[in-house]
């Protein structure tokens, strides 16, 4: 066989990795919300602002405005 002939597609296994994003918490009491496209559970609270979020679920957390995008 020459030039690659007759060669299966390059597989690289699992799922693809979605993009998460981190987010800030602004308020004060603990929060827990729930992603809207995926359903996770994400926990806020004062001593841990920071969350990484699915990037799906990351537009409709951060409109409630106690949200923002961490630097």
């Amino acid at each position: 066989m020459c030039c690659g002939q007759e060669q299966s597609p390059l597989r690289t296994g699992g799922e693809p990795q979605q993009a998460e994003l981190s987010l800030h918490y602004f308020g004060y009491s603990p929060m827990n919300i729930r992603g809207p496209v995926t359903g996770q559970l994400y926990q806020f609270s004062k001593l841990q602002p920071v969350q990484a979020v699915d990037a799906r679920d990351a537009a409709s957390i951060l409109r409630t405005r106690l949200f923002g995008r961490a630097r």
